[in-house]
């Protein structure tokens, strides 16, 4: 009998692990950014919208003379500029992704301390080809996401507008 036990134990702990692997493992950590992108538009999560963005461009969102000092303004932005203020229902599929090349990776390292006046090495970076899907249409962009500080983030000045 305790044999017996033992082996349903463990094999309701298999089927318990097998299926938590299979809901994680479909969104890579490096497709992370682009998801929460589009779900904080949803759910109005403005400081989730601006941290999926390098910490830099971030900073350099919210010191701009277009922002106030509010940052949910971000999502107000956004949905107005995209035509999303009747629906802003998204739907974001990764499409295609490569990851860049040491020389590639380098090239935006430089890219940054111009932009940002800061020395940082990415540790990894893809090009990552999504598809974000509103009721008003399509638009698909190609996304360059950073390994930086054990975090991913999107390599680009925050975006305020979709084009559906």
């Amino acid at each position: 009998m305790k044999r017996y036990i033992t082996t349903l134990i463990f094999i309701l702990s298999v089927l318990c692990f097998c299926s938590c692997a299979d809901d994680t493992s479909e969104v890579s950590n490096h497709d992370r950014p682009i998801i929460n992108l589009c779900s904080s538009l949803e759910h109005s999560d403005a400081e989730t919208y601006l941290n999926c963005f390098v910490p830099a461009a971030k900073k350099a969102y919210l010191n701009s003379n277009s922002s106030s000092s509010d940052s949910t303004d971000i999502i107000d932005t956004v949905i107005k500029n995209s035509g999303l203020e009747e629906n802003r229902s998204l739907n974001c599929e990764i499409i295609g992704k490569r990851e860049l090349a040491s020389a590639d990776r380098e090239k935006l390292e430089r890219q940054y301390k111009n932009d940002y006046t800061k020395n940082v090495t990415f540790e990894k970076a893809f090009q990552i080809d999504a598809s974000i899907v509103s009721a008003k249409g399509t638009d698909v962009r190609k996304f360059t996401v950073v390994l930086l500080d054990d975090s991913w983030y999107i390599y680009s000045k925050v975006i305020d507008k979709f084009y559906f």
